[in-house]
């Protein structure tokens, strides 16, 4: 069996090779990537495996600690240390990969929140310009529409003009012809005042049927 002092000897060798690859596995937590590579997978089996090892180391003292009798104190205490140190050895890589670990999934995160804000706006970009292209013919076609409107109004507008003038030479085609017929004005003149007297006796006849309607209903 192999003494105390040898095996604890592998086991300060074996600690001072972990801090060295701890260190060296701080160094992915400070600058992560999307993807572990194949020296980060490496370095986290060969942590592992040394953690392992020294795992097994500590159960060779305590071994050898349980068939010696007369054990001293201090080698029950250099156990208890090197049980301590490997236990912190072991939070630290744990805490490590932890650290890793979180720092990837949020970059991956980030990634996936980026493809899918560009894969959106290549999407849209085909909407707003259909959107775009829409509108600009919908305009247009307002446009086109207030021109006819406007087109109508002065067609109309002219139109009247042309009636109006028609209605006024007609006008005064009549009143040629009228003056150029012998005693027209006259017999004209005459129908007026008929249709004058004619209101005139119509108004007093009604006039008289009241009165003797009232007188009847008084008397």
């Amino acid at each position: 069996m192999a003494s105390f002092v040898t095996v604890r000897g592998k086991a300060i060798s074996l600690e001072s090779q972990c801090d060295s690859l701890l260190s060296r596995y701080s160094s992915y937590a400070q600058s992560t990537s999307s993807e572990a590579d194949s020296k980060e997978r490496g370095l986290a089996e060969k942590l592992e495996s040394v953690l392992k090892e020294r795992q097994g180391v500590i159960e060779e003292l305590q071994r050898i600690c349980d068939d010696t009798t007369s054990i001293g104190s201090s080698k029950l205490s250099q156990l208890q240390r090197h049980r301590e140190v490997l236990q912190q050895h072991w939070q630290t890589f744990q805490s490590i990969r932890s650290s890793i670990q979180q720092e990837r999934s949020r970059l991956n995160l980030l990634f996936s929140v980026k493809r899918t804000l560009e894969q959106s706006e290549l999407e849209e970009q085909p909407q707003e310009e259909q959107y775009a292209a829409a509108e600009t013919r919908r305009i247009e076609e307002s446009h086109n529409v207030l021109d006819r409107l406007i087109s109508q109004a002065f067609e109309t507008r002219d139109r009247f003009a042309e009636q109006r003038f028609s209605l006024q030479r007609a006008n005064d085609r009549v009143y040629q012809t009228l003056q150029r017929i012998p005693g027209i004005n006259h017999v004209l003149s005459q129908i007026t005042i008929r249709r004058r007297k004619n209101a005139m006796i119509l108004a007093l006849t009604m006039t008289i049927c009241i009165v003797l309607l009232y007188w009847n209903m008084v008397g």
